[in-house]
């Protein structure tokens, strides 16, 4: 809650400035290449997770298992990091950035394929960092990642206001916002090696020497969830390419903006659920505490989620007319599909963070690969139909079909049994 007026003002100011720079139809291309990473956050390949779980059970595990751990997830985004760079430059060198954004490349010529090519790279760069957000994650300190994750947008914010005062070219707008989201990742690096320094003492020099400095298969914990976020990702944040290919882009300006502001508070609920990750990560729990927690967080969280959906109904029409300078429009089917997501993904992501044993996580990979399958065709049916509201109404229905409902079935059976199992 202290960093979203933080983030959510630096994104409204960010929004207006680009307006102004470049008008509203270029707004929302400029908006699509900023926001490639979102597409790509499987990129870690899982390893995330795997490093998090080991350092939540570091007190039953032991210091080395999570040393080893954390080893192989560095090594495993290094790799990660170079093969996204090597993919960015060869779509570039066979000019299909324009065919795959969906933006016709005569009107913003060769600056589109390198503004693509410079955002996928500096995320690229980021994911090693982006193991020490993990790390805080798991040794219950997600407070601190949340604090210094709230410096992305205030850095993004000064990179497009001296854009702005230097009349930078359109697409130049598209590198702050990865720039900004660069800089957490580094400063949560910085905080787990201080806070953790009697388990990461020297673990950069023995990265690249694996033969000597051997780390721990991951495949059982990040294979799933490397699933998990390559889908997620795939199903809920390819709405802009999918309107890039269905409407206008007047249209896509107008979801650009609603996203614009359904984001920062979406990432106050899903920030906030994954502070729960230790307390679900450890093994020996009781089968009663468990429960208590599961239903406690669908409660907390979903209550919260309903409660900034019905604030972003009354709100948006006003902030997104100022943020375009009154020059967009949204549909009110578009805010109210905002909304409905954000109700359906907050009864939802506590039970997603629940359910963190290899077997469940194989159960989530299923049901995300359920996603992805229904959401792509309904998202492609409904746009030309409902304009930008209609993948937003497709993620709505399908992650309530696909997630919500199975999560909340499995949990409950989860947590029963623990709880019979402890009592007898």
């Amino acid at each position: 809650m202290i960093a979203l007026p933080v983030t959510g003002l630096a994104n409204l100011v960010i929004a207006r400035l680009i307006t102004s720079a470049v008008g509203i139809d270029e707004f929302g291309v400029v908006m699509l290449v900023a926001t490639l990473s979102q597409p790509l956050m499987f990129a870690d390949l899982g390893a995330g997770a795997a490093v998090a779980t080991a350092r939540a059970r570091v007190p039953e595990a032991g210091a080395e298992q999570f040393r080893r751990t954390a080893l192989t997830g560095i090594r495993t985004t290094l790799c990660s990091a170079a093969a996204i760079a090597v993919v960015a430059v060869v779509l570039d060198l066979l000019h299909a950035w324009p065919a795959v954004l969906g933006v016709n490349p005569a009107q913003f010529g060769k600056g589109l394929s390198i503004a693509a090519v410079l955002t996928v790279i500096i995320f690229g760069a980021s994911l090693p960092f982006s193991m020490g957000s993990h790390v805080l994650r798991g040794s219950g300190r997600m407070h601190q990642a949340i604090l210094l994750a709230g410096l992305s947008a205030p850095v993004a914010l000064a990179l497009t206001a001296v854009l702005y005062v230097l009349h930078a070219p359109p697409l130049a707008y598209a590198l702050p916002i990865p720039v900004g989201s660069l800089l957490s990742p580094m400063f949560c690096a910085l905080a787990a090696r201080r806070s953790d320094a009697s388990f990461l003492r020297g673990i950069a020099g023995k990265v690249f020497r694996p033969r000597r400095f051997r780390g721990l298969p991951i495949s059982a914990t990040a294979a799933p969830y490397f699933v998990v976020m390559i889908g997620l990702p795939i199903a809920l944040q390819s709405d802009r390419i999918v309107l890039a290919h269905r409407v206008d882009l007047a249209s896509m300006s107008n979801y650009s903006y609603a996203a614009q502001l359904y984001m920062p508070i979406w990432s106050v609920v899903s920030l906030a659920a994954l502070a729960l990750w230790p307390r679900f990560a450890v093994q020996n729990q009781q089968g009663a505490a468990l429960r208590k927690g599961w239903l406690t967080g669908v409660v907390i969280l979903g209550a919260a989620g309903s409660l900034a959906a019905v604030g972003f109904l009354l709100l948006s029409p006003y902030v997104i007319g100022w943020m375009s300078a009154g020059a967009a429009t949204p549909p009110a089917s578009l805010l109210v599909a905002f909304a409905a997501l954000l109700v359906v993904q907050s009864l939802h992501v506590t039970t997603g963070i629940m359910l963190l044993s290899p077997k469940q996580l194989r159960f989530q990979a299923v049901c995300v690969i359920a996603l992805v399958v229904t959401n792509l065709p309904l998202s492609w049916v409904l746009a030309p139909i409902l304009g930008p509201s209609g993948p937003v109404f497709a993620s709505a229905l399908t992650v309530a079909a696909c997630q919500l409902v199975p999560g909340v079935i499995v949990a409950n059976r989860v947590t029963s049994q623990r709880r019979a199992t402890a009592v007898s």
